[in-house]
């Protein structure tokens, strides 16, 4: 969908398309990163027994996990967007090929249990999804991520600060090439 915001709340906003207004769901950091105008939002329509409700997200990739993590039993719309706000997918995707049960059991709502639960039925299919992505990047250079994060944890860092700044800053050079001390002082600015 695609139109002009009219108001902002922590979980939501009211999006008008067309002389329409539509109350469409957020995750809990999305607030601070819509502009204050125009914005395209990618849509999830969910259906509950007493309920419909609008999920938006600005990557369409955000969208695509939301929707694979409500295909597991026991993760609800709002479990699903609080993991979406507080891992994005290039953090969710390490910390599900790592299976980093403590990353998740960080985002609220989820147990160990409920962590445990996610890593077992998301090694399947659903994954798949997900580890698309997660493979076209480290093909181009995993050695040179996995020496920056060893860096890193060498340096007293834990293994999941590492993984988040090192994949981020990584992103933000756009697939450019780099050597490995820029990646490590760089990535060292974003823990």
């Amino acid at each position: 969908m695609k139109g002009q915001i009219v108001s902002i709340k922590d979980d939501h906003c009211l999006l008008e398309v067309q002389g329409i207004g539509y109350q469409i769901h957020l995750a809990p950091n999305y607030a601070v990163k819509l502009p204050a105008k125009e914005v395209m939002l990618h849509i999830s329509f969910v259906i509950r027994e007493f309920s419909q409700a609008l999920y938006g997200f600005l990557q369409e990739s955000e969208r695509d996990i939301f929707e694979t993590l409500l295909d597991i039993s026991g993760i609800g719309p709002k479990l699903a967007l609080s993991i979406i706000g507080h891992l994005p997918p290039s953090e969710l995707k390490l910390v599900l090929l790592n299976k980093d049960v403590q990353a998740l059991v960080k985002v609220p709502g989820i147990g160990k249990k409920t962590a445990e639960r996610l890593m077992l039925e998301l090694k399947g299919s659903a994954l798949n999804l997900i580890q698309i992505d997660t493979q076209q990047v480290s093909v181009k250079h995993p050695p040179l991520l996995e020496d920056a994060i060893s860096a890193l944890v060498n340096l007293g860092y834990s293994q999941q600060a590492a993984s988040r700044a090192v994949t981020k800053t990584y992103e933000s050079y756009e697939n450019e090439l780099c050597d490995i001390s820029e990646l490590i002082t760089d990535s060292l600015r974003n823990i």
